[in-house]
């Protein structure tokens, strides 16, 4: 029963750490500007090229952003995640393509970075 108990606390408090490291380099990015591009316009599904314009204001680090897609009414209807190694300092484009389909698409009025 101990070792269940320490197991579990040693899960959670782990977990904990994550999240607050997570937090706290979410803090020192911005992201300026996201971007897409149709690539392939298929009959029912789109391709597109989704871009963010990041700025790494800590120290130097793998990022993740996360963007979405967003309707009139602030629905979310996309997401893409965009990963990338940046310098501190830096300011990089991050890059990703997802596949969306033709009438969630034509309701997108724009791309925002998740937090």
């Amino acid at each position: 029963m101990k070792n269940t108990i320490r197991s579990i606390f040693i899960f959670f408090f782990s977990l904990g750490m994550l999240l607050t490291s997570n937090a706290f380099a979410a803090g020192n990015i911005s992201v300026l500007k996201v971007d897409t591009l149709i690539m392939e316009k298929g009959s029912e599904n789109y391709s597109l090229t989704v871009k963010a314009f990041v700025k790494n204001n800590g120290e130097a680090d793998d990022i993740t952003v996360n963007v979405v897609a967003v309707d009139i009414n602030g629905y979310e209807l996309q997401n893409a995640t965009l990963t990338g190694f940046l310098k501190q300092g830096q300011t990089k484009v991050l890059v990703g393509v997802v596949k969306i389909p033709k009438d969630v698409y034509q309701e997108i009025v724009r791309w925002d970075w998740k937090k």
